[in-house]
């Protein structure tokens, strides 16, 4: 028995026809036959057996089937992991950030990070993507660090390093007839249609909260992503709890001070709890907890 036969086991398994395995296997159809035959042999049980156009497997195969799937996925594991340590030591550093992010923060931050004469041979790939989906790929060490804000899960086996926070601040429309009152109150907003983040994301569940705790939700009229809900705003279509960032001053966009808001968007370096990082990863890290930017983001306008 051999690691190829188990592989090609699994695919026809999977797949239940020898035609459409083989194409994927990129082996030609006799030699897969061959192959199974062969296992069946040293096996001494047949595993497949034929449904009209298609195959099916035996009940010894089923059996066989789930250890021969164990076998198959811990050789795909073993493969990836040596694609990380090969990358960890070539000096690839992995990370993606969530939305919204200060502008230039993290084109700054790779390009300070780069400078450093040790790190001229280190390559970075980065990506935005939401924090679910940042947790996800750092369990599966397809990236090495994720830049975000806490949702809902569960974060035992992860690390989350606090970076910096952003005020959470009230826009709307610079000519909407919010902006003209003097003062806000939440009873302005509980009657005015609101623009609000996806279910999804970290903000929703904090904003939710927000109004649990005062009793009473403002009529919501979208959900919307991070990068669109300033747009939906400047063009009236209601007003919007958001992040402080740059680009939120904006001639089209007022930001107003509301006395009962005392929230903030707190940011985390993530990684896997337990994971080996490479010399270049490891002063990625450093560098990133250490860096003066941290405390140089933008505040509420006075």
């Amino acid at each position: 028995m051999t690691l190829s036969q188990l592989i090609y086991f699994v695919k026809v398994a999977d797949r239940g026809h020898l035609t459409e395995a083989a194409k994927e296997l990129m082996i030609a159809q006799p030699s897969l036959t061959q192959s199974l035959h062969k296992l069946e042999d040293d096996l001494g049980f047949p595993l497949f057996e034929k449904t009209g156009r298609r195959i099916a497997l035996t009940r010894e195969g089923e059996e066989f089937y789930r250890y021969a799937r164990s076998v198959v996925d811990a050789q795909r594991k073993a493969e990836n992991a040596a694609v990380n340590i090969y990358q960890a030591n070539k000096g690839l550093i992995r990370f993606a950030h969530t939305e919204p992010m200060p502008e230039d923060y993290i084109p700054d931050l790779i390009c300070d990070f780069m400078q450093h004469p040790e790190n001229k041979d280190v390559r970075i790939e980065s990506d935005v993507a939401g924090t679910s989906k940042i947790f996800r790929e750092l369990r599966n060490d397809e990236i090495d660090f994720g830049f975000c804000s806490r949702n809902t899960e569960e974060t035992e086996d992860l690390i989350l390093y606090p970076i910096f926070s952003l005020p959470i601040v009230l826009i709307t429309a610079a000519n909407s007839p919010l902006a003209q009152k003097e003062q806000v109150s939440l009873r302005d907003l509980l009657e005015s249609p609101c623009i609000t983040y996806r279910t999804n994301s970290p903000m929703y569940y904090q904003l939710q909260d927000f109004w649990y705790r005062h009793g009473g939700h403002p009529p919501i009229i979208s959900h919307s992503s991070a990068v669109h809900i300033k747009g939906l705003v400047s063009r009236g279509l209601g007003w919007a709890f958001v992040a402080m960032t740059d680009e939120i001053r904006d001639p089209s966009i007022k930001v107003i001070r509301l006395p009962e808001m005392r929230l903030e968007r707190k940011m985390y370096l993530a990684m896997r709890a337990n994971r080996k990082h490479g010399p270049a990863a490891e002063r990625f890290m450093q560098f990133v907890l250490r860096y003066p930017r941290n405390n140089e983001l933008p505040s509420f306008p006075d």
